[in-house]
C-alpha cells in the first residue's frame, strides 16, 4: 500500500510541474504583426544613411526614392539603375530631381539646366564667364562652374574629408587637421589627374577609396570597406590588391564586397 501511495503522489506531482510550465497558445500572426514594424524602422534608418539636405529620401523594396519638398511619388517617374549609394536603384519624379540628388555635395549648391551641372558656391551666381568640365559629373553629366579651382574641389568633396586645390594639386585632410611641409604625394591620383597630398597614408587611402553609402577605413595597411552599421569581424572576405594603389580590400561578406566594386559613383 505505501507503495501504491508513493507512485500516486509522484503522479500529482509530475501533473502539477507539468500544468505550471504550459505556455499560453500563440497566435500564428504575432510574428507578421511585430517583423512588419521593425522591417519598416530598418527601411526608415537605411533611408537615413542616403539622405541629403534638399531632398526627401526612402528605401522601398531595396530601391530608393528621391523627392524634393512638396513632391509625392508616382507610376509615372525615371529609374537610374545602380546609380544611386551603394549602387543602389535611384527613382525620382523627372531626370532633373535625381541628377540633382545624384549631385548634390555638402558645401556647394548644384543645378541642372539644359542637361548641364551647374556647381556653385555659397554666395556665387551663374555667369556667361565660366569653365566648363566635358563628362564630369554624375551620369557623365558636363560640369559648370565660375572657375577651375571651384570646380575641381567639387568634383574632389567627398563626406569626412576637406579638400582645397592649391597649385593644380588636391590636398586632403580629416577634419582637426592642417597642411604641413610634412606629407605624402599620390601623383595623378586625385579626380581629373589632380596630385594629391595628405599628412599620411592612411588619410591618402582612405580618401581614394570613399564612395556614397560606404565605410572605409586603413587597419594594417588593408582597407575594411562596410555598410553604415556594419562592425569589423574575424569572419571576412578578401580581394588582393583590388583597393586603390593595389591596396587590399576586406568586408564582411560577398555582396558587400562586389557592390562597392561595381559601384562608379
Amino acid at each position: 500500500m505505501k507503495h501504491t501511495y508513493a507512485l500516486l503522489a509522484a503522479g500529482l506531482a509530475f501533473s502539477l510541474l507539468g500544468t505550471g510550465c504550459q505556455t499560453a497558445p500563440t497566435n500564428g500572426n504575432e510574428d507578421d504583426t511585430t517583423s512588419k514594424p521593425r522591417a519598416e524602422q530598418s527601411a526608415a534608418q537605411s533611408a537615413n544613411w542616403y539622405a541629403k539636405d534638399g531632398f526627401r529620401v526612402t528605401l522601398e523594396d531595396s530601391r530608393l526614392w528621391v523627392l524634393k519638398p512638396g513632391q509625392e511619388k508616382s507610376g509615372k517617374h525615371v529609374t537610374f539603375i545602380g546609380a544611386g549609394p551603394q549602387g543602389l536603384t535611384v527613382k525620382a519624379l523627372d531626370n532633373e530631381t535625381a541628377l540633382e540628388y545624384l549631385a548634390a555635395k555638402p558645401g556647394f549648391e548644384v543645378s541642372v539646366e539644359d542637361g548641364r551641372l551647374w556647381v556653385l558656391k555659397p554666395g556665387q551666381e551663374k555667369s556667361g564667364k565660366h569653365v566648363t568640365f566635358i563628362g564630369a559629373g554624375p551620369q557623365g553629366l558636363t560640369v559648370k562652374a565660375l572657375d577651375n579651382e571651384t570646380a575641381l574641389e567639387y568634383l574632389a568633396a567627398k563626406p569626412g574629408f576637406e579638400v582645397s586645390v592649391e597649385d593644380g594639386r588636391l590636398w586632403v585632410l580629416k577634419p582637426g587637421q592642417e597642411k604641413s611641409g610634412k606629407h605624402v604625394t599620390f601623383i595623378g591620383a586625385g579626380p581629373k589627374g589632380m596630385t594629391l597630398k595628405a599628412l599620411d597614408n592612411e588619410t591618402a587611402l582612405e580618401y581614394m577609396a570613399a564612395k556614397p553609402g560606404f565605410e572605409v577605413s586603413m587597419e594594417d595597411g588593408r582597407l575594411w570597406v562596410l555598410k553604415p552599421g556594419d562592425k569589423m569581424s574575424g569572419k571576412h572576405v578578401t580581394r588582393i590588391a583590388a583597393g586603390p594603389q593595389r591596396t587590399t580590400l576586406k568586408a564582411l561578406d560577398e555582396e558587400t564586397m562586389q557592390r562597392y566594386l561595381s559601384y562608379r559613383p
